[in-house]
Formats: C-alpha cells, sequence, structure tokens
C-alpha cells in the first residue's frame, strides 16, 4: 500500500497525515483515528496501519493522522474534544481533495471518542467503526440512538473494553449494529492474529453497497 504525506488545518493546528494512494475504482473512504496521545498513541500505531491495509484490500482510501500535539502535528492535547476537530478537518480534506461516495470513520480506543461522536453528527459519514472503545474510561452514550451502521470489535481479554461490558453496552445500541469478541486479544494486540482483517473487511463491503 502506497501512502502519501498531506497536511490539513484546523482551529490551532496543523494536522499531518498519510492519505493512501488509491485506484480510481475507490468504494469509499476510512478516516482512521489513533489512540491515546498521552500513552504514545500515534498513526503509526499497528492496530492504525491494520486498518489501512485492510481498507486498501477492499478497495478503500484511509486517511490516517496525527491528532494536535503528535508527530508532526502542531497544537496541544486537547482531552478528545479538540480532536474531535482534527477529525472534521480530515472529514474535509477527503472530501475537497478525493470525493469519495462513502466516507466511514474508524476510532481505536482513544480514536473511538474522539473519532465517532463526529461520525454520528456529521451527514457525510456513512458508518461507524470502534475497535476496543475505553467503555472503563469515555461515556459512549452519544451512539444509543444512532441509526449509522456499526461495527464494533472488542477482544475477550481487555480490561479497558471489557467484553461483558460491551456486549451489555451493545444491546442497547440501535440497529444497524455488529459486534465481534475476537478471541485470546487484550487492548493492546488486535492486529497479532490478523483477526481484525475478515471482521472490518466484511463490513466495508457492507458499506460499498449502494
Amino acid at each position: 500500500m502506497e501512502e502519501e504525506r498531506i497536511s490539513f488545518e484546523v482551529k490551532e493546528a496543523r494536522i499531518e497525515g498519510l492519505l493512501s494512494l488509491d485506484k480510481e475504482s475507490t468504494k469509499g473512504a476510512v478516516i482512521i483515528c489513533h489512540p491515546h496521545p498521552l500513552f504514545g498513541g500515534n498513526m503509526d500505531n499497528t492496530v492504525v496501519t491494520a486498518v489501512a491495509r485492510i481498507a486498501a484490500m477492499w478497495d478503500f482510501t484511509s486517511l490516517r493522522f496525527n491528532f494536535r500535539g503528535v508527530g508532526e502535528s502542531t497544537g496541544t492535547f486537547g482531552g478528545g474534544t479538540s480532536e474531535q476537530g482534527d477529525v472534521k478537518g480530515a472529514i474535509d480534506y477527503l472530501e475537497e481533495e478525493r470525493k469519495p461516495p462513502v466516507i466511514l470513520v474508524a476510532g481505536y480506543s482513544f480514536g473511538a471518542i474522539a473519532g465517532l461522536p463526529v461520525g454520528v453528527d456529521d451527514k457525510r459519514i456513512r458508518g461507524l467503526i470502534g475497535v476496543a472503545p475505553p467503555l472503563e474510561m469515555f461515556d459512549f452514550g452519544f451512539l444509543r440512538e444512532c441509526p449509522k451502521p456499526k461495527l464494533f470489535v472488542c477482544g475477550d481479554r481487555d480490561a479497558i473494553c471489557p467484553p461483558s461490558n460491551m456486549e451489555g453496552f451493545f444491546e442497547t445500541l440501535s440497529e444497524p449494529k455488529w459486534l465481534r469478541i475476537l478471541p485470546g486479544i487484550d487492548h493492546f494486540h488486535y492486529d497479532r492474529k490478523g483477526l481484525l482483517e475478515g471482521t472490518i473487511g466484511d463490513f466495508l463491503e457492507r458499506m460499498a453497497q449502494p
């Protein structure tokens, strides 16, 4: 998968990112939000890069980027609130530069609390992907009435997104929705066994349908 280095302006920051060089027949685009910046999260995280690779396999463009204050992105950490502005900037950039037929937002861990609220509210976003949303740390109640297609993935050994909590929360969500619990996976090793590929790939295939 080839990527080009890009940047875009948001309020109080300039954001660096990597945009995949897609085919002319691209089915859509996925914006990928990385884990917690204060704990080493960035756009080169192994789960983030795995989602980008999976997107390419299903003929989707991917845009992964560093939240403000991470890497070459300017600005300072905003606790998740300011980072939502970074996600909006990524959507604007994609719309202007690529005009994909479908845009999805994917968030891993902290990336879910930064990215998914934007995906719920923004009419340009067709579907949402949450990998290990940190249910023990943040309130995800904003998802309960969301009518957009939603995929959630967690591991059966994840202490930050415990599978029992995820299952209970999932039951409260509106359709359409899908949940996959991956065996032998904790909060940090979702790409260790390549288990994300089929799960996310199936969802991308659904989202590409007219």
